[in-house]
C-alpha cells in the first residue's frame, strides 16, 4: 500500500476499533453480571430467600446496579484520559514524565539525535516532530505520539539514546516516522483514551486486592467482620473483572499492532536502505531489555518500537517476536549477529565521534560539486511514489540541505531562547523575498521585540542570498520545532505581526502564503478534526479549477500549452468545460480552496497530488517557487512531501556517501 492507502486504512481501523470497545464492553458486562448474580443467588440460599434464574435476572435491581456501575466507571475512565491527552503528543509525553530535548541542547547525545531527526524530516517532507527523552529508563526504547502532524512528538529512552550506535538510531528513528507515515501515531492516542475505561477496572482491582493484603484490614466484631468479608468479596470481584478488562484490552492492542510493527521495520529498512542499523538495535533489546518501569508502561505499550511490560502469554503481546522480526528484515541476522559478537570492543563514545567525524567530511568535500539547487529540484519521476516513502537518495539530499546551510542559520533555528532567534529567523526569510518592503517591515519587528531584532533579521537576511533559496524549505523545517516553544499568547502575537509584515505592499506573494501556511500548520493547535467525508470531485471542481489553475501558471509555459494542459488534467475531474483561471495569485481564495480539497477522503487527493505534479513538471523544469508551492498544497492536504531530488544530482549524492 501508498501512502493515501495507509490513510484510508488508518480511518476504518478507528472504526475497526470502535467495535473492538463495545464487544469488550458487553463481555465485560456479562462476565460482571454472572459473578454478581452467583454472589447474589448465594446470599439469598444462606438467608432462605427464593432463589432468582438468569433468566430473570436482567429484571432484578442487581442487574442495573452492576451494569450501570460498570458502565459509568468505564465511561469516566475513557473521558478522564480523552480529556488528559486531549492536548495531542505533549500531554502523552508530560504523562508518562518525559523531558523535553531543547533544540540547541550541548549533551552530545541528544545533538545526535536531533541531527538524525531532521535528516529524516527533510527527507520524507514531514515537519520535525518535537523529541523528549526518558531520563529514568534505562532500557532501549521510543515511540511516536500526536493526533496531527503540528503536535507529533518522538519519546526515546535514556537507554536508546546511550546504548544505540548512530546507524542503529537511524533505524529505530525510521521506524517511528512510518508510524507517523502510516497514521498509526493517531490510532495509538485514540487506543490509549478508549481503552482507559477498561483498564481502569483491572487497576481498581489490583488496587483493592493491595490494600486488603498490606492494609492490614481486620476486625474483632461481628459488625466489623462483616464488612471485612464485603470489601474481600468486592475486591475479589473487581480483581476478576479487571483482569478481564485487562485481558480485552491486551487483546485489542494486539489485534491492531502487531501487523504494523513488521510494516513499519520494512519501510524502516525501505528508507534507509539498511537493514543493519535496526536489526542492530533489535539485538541490543534482545540482549539487554525493552521493559520500561513507567507506571504508564501498560497503557502505551502497543506505541512502543519493543515490548514495554513482561507478559506470561506471548498471544497477548502488542509485538511480534524479536526473531519473528529480525528474520523478516535479515534471515542471516544469526550470521550478522556472531560477526557482531567477534568485534572488539570499542568505547561507545569515541567510535560515535570519529564516525560522525568522517561523515562529515566526506559529505562537505562531496557537497562542493552538488551544485546551489540540485538538491531539492526537479524530480523526474513519480513524486508521489515517494510520498511516505523516502529512499536512500531523500536522506542523502537532506544531508546536502543540511550541510549547505550556513552554521549561523542553524543555531538561529536551533535557539530556544524565548524562541526569539527562530523567530527573526523566519522574518529574515520573509525578507528575502523579492519585493518585500523591508524598511516598514523591520519597523514593525522593532516596534515589537525590540531594537536588538532588528539588528538580528538584518544580518540573519543576508545569509539568505538569492544562490542560498533552494534551502528556505530546510530552514523552515528546523526552525520549527523552537517555534513551537512560543506560548499560546506568544504563537497568536507572532503571526499576527507575520501576517500584518505580508500585507505591507497590500500583496501576497506565492512564497509569502507559502511561508505563512507552513508556519501556522505548524502551530496550528490540535483537536477533534471533522471527517473527510468529500467523496467525489464534483462537489470541488472550483477549487480544483483554482489550484491546478495556479500550478500552470507557475509552470512559466506559453499561453496555449497551459490551456491545452489544464484541459488534459481537468478531464479527470469535471465532466464540465471549465477554463483556465486568470493567472492572479489570490491568496485567500487559494487558500479557502486548499482547506475545501482536505475534505476529500484520503484516495481522492492522490490522483489529485499526481495532476499538480504533472503541471509543473510539463515543460521539465521545476524551479525553487514551484517546489515550495507544491510543498505549501501538499502540507495542507496532510501530505508530507519528499525533496525533489535532480536526476544529474543522483549520481552524485550516491558518491557522497558511496565514496
Amino acid at each position: 500500500m501508498d501512502f493515501f492507502e495507509h490513510q484510508e486504512a488508518a480511518r476504518k481501523k478507528t472504526k475497526l476499533l470502535v467495535f473492538y470497545f463495545i464487544l469488550a464492553v458487553l463481555l465485560i458486562l456479562t462476565a460482571l453480571n454472572l459473578i454478581a448474580f452467583f454472589v447474589l443467588s448465594g446470599v439469598n440460599a444462606s438467608q432462605g430467600q427464593t432463589q432468582m434464574t438468569l433468566a430473570n435476572w436482567v429484571e432484578q435491581p442487581g442487574f442495573f446496579y452492576t451494569s450501570g456501575a460498570t458502565l459509568g466507571l468505564i465511561g469516566l475512565g475513557s473521558l478522564f484520559r480523552w480529556f488528559q491527552l486531549r492536548g495531542g503528543g505533549k500531554s502523552l509525553a508530560s504523562m508518562v514524565g518525559a523531558r523535553e530535548i531543547l533544540p540547541d541542547t550541548s549533551d552530545r547525545l541528544e545533538r545526535r539525535l536531533i541531527n538524525v531527526v531532521e535528516e529524516m524530516s527533510i527527507a520524507s517532507g514531514m515537519p520535525v516532530p518535537t523529541l523528549y527523552v526518558m531520563d529514568e529508563e534505562e532500557a532501549i526504547n521510543a515511540f511516536v505520539a500526536g493526533q496531527e502532524s503540528s503536535d507529533t512528538i518522538m519519546v526515546v529512552t535514556r537507554g536508546a539514546l546511550e546504548q544505540l550506535t548512530r546507524q542503529e538510531l537511524q533505524g529505530v528513528v525510521a521506524h517511528e516516522f512510518s508510524h507517523i507515515f502510516n497514521a498509526d501515531m493517531k490510532v495509538n492516542v485514540r487506543l490509549i483514551s478508549i481503552l482507559a475505561g477498561i483498564l481502569i477496572l483491572g487497576q481498581a482491582g489490583y488496587f483493592i486486592m493491595r490494600s486488603i493484603r498490606y492494609g492490614g484490614l481486620r476486625s474483632n466484631n461481628r459488625e466489623g467482620g462483616g464488612l471485612v468479608a464485603a470489601i474481600v468479596i468486592v475486591g475479589i470481584s473487581m480483581y476478576i473483572i479487571g483482569s478481564i478488562g485487562l485481558f480485552f484490552g491486551r487483546l485489542i492492542k494486539a489485534a491492531i499492532s502487531r501487523q504494523r510493527e513488521f510494516l513499519a521495520d520494512a519501510s524502516a529498512v525501505q528508507y534507509a536502505r539498511d537493514n543493519q542499523g535496526l536489526a542492530g538495535a533489535f539485538l541490543k533489546i534482545g540482549a539487554q531489555s525493552s521493559l520500561l518501569h513507567n507506571r504508564y508502561a501498560e497503557e502505551t505499550s502497543h506505541m512502543c518500537i519493543a515490548e514495554p511490560i513482561k507478559l506470561s502469554f506471548s498471544g497477548l503481546a502488542t509485538h511480534p517476536p524479536l526473531e519473528q522480526r529480525l528474520n523478516a528484515i535479515m534471515p542471516d541476522w544469526q550470521d550478522f549477529q556472531r560477526r557482531q559478537e567477534r568485534k572488539a570492543e570499542r568505547i561507545q563514545q569515541r567510535e560515535i565521534e570519529a564516525e560522525e567525524k568522517r561523515q562529515e567530511k566526506q559529505k562537505r568535500k562531496g557537497f562542493e560539486a552538488f551544485g546551489t539547487q540540485g538538491a531539492i529540484l526537479a524530480g523526474m519521476g513519480g513524486l508521489l511514489e515517494t510520498v511516505g516513502n523516502p529512499t536512500t537518495l531523500h536522506l542523502h539530499a537532506a544531508n546536502a540541505l543540511l550541510l549547505a546551510m550556513p552554521e549561523v542559520l542553524r543555531t538561529a533555528a536551533h535557539n530556544h531562547h524565548a524562541s526569539s532567534h527562530a523567530m527573526y529567523l523566519v522574518f529574515a526569510l520573509l525578507l528575502s523575498d523579492d519585493g518585500q518592503v523591508e524598511n516598514e517591515a523591520l519597523d514593525l519587528i522593532e516596534a515589537n521585540y525590540g531594537g536588538q531584532s532588528r539588528e538580528e533579521v538584518i544580518k540573519l537576511a543576508t545569509y539568505i542570498t538569492r544562490d542560498k533559496r533552494y534551502l528556505r524549505l530546510a530552514i523552515i523545517d528546523i526552525a520549527i520545532p523552537s517555534i513551537r516553544r512560543l506560548s499560546k499568547t506568544e504563537r497568536k502575537n507572532f503571526l499576527a505581526l507575520l501576517k500584518q509584515i505580508i500585507r505591507l505592499d497590500s500583496h501576497v506573494s506565492q512564497f509569502e502564503y507559502v511561508l505563512y501556511s507552513l508556519i501556522r500548520k505548524s502551530l496550528q493547535a490540535s483537536g477533534i478534526k471533522k471527517a473527510k467525508n468529500i467523496k467525489r470531485f464534483n462537489k470541488v471542481e472550483s477549487q480544483i479549477q483554482l489550484i491546478l489553475s495556479a500550478m500552470i501558471h507557475a509552470s512559466g509555459n506559453n499561453a496555449e500549452t497551459k490551456r491545452n494542459l489544464f484541459n488534459n488534467l481537468m478531464v479527470g475531474f469535471s465532466e464540465n468545460s471549465m477554463e483556465l483561471s486568470p493567472n492572479q495569485f489570490d491568496a485567500e481564495s487559494f487558500h479557502q480552496a486548499l482547506l475545501r480539497l482536505n475534505d476529500l477522503t484520503p484516495m481522492l487527493k492522490k490522483p489529485l497530488l499526481n495532476a499538480f505534479e504533472e503541471a509543473i513538471k510539463e515543460d521539465g523544469i521545476i524551479n525553487v517557487e514551484e517546489v515550495e508551492l507544491f510543498r505549501a498544497i501538499a502540507v495542507c492536504l496532510d501530505c508530507p512531501l519528499p525533496p525533489m531530488v535532480e536526476k544529474y544530482s543522483q549520481d552524485l549524492a550516491e558518491k557522497i556517501h558511496h565514496p
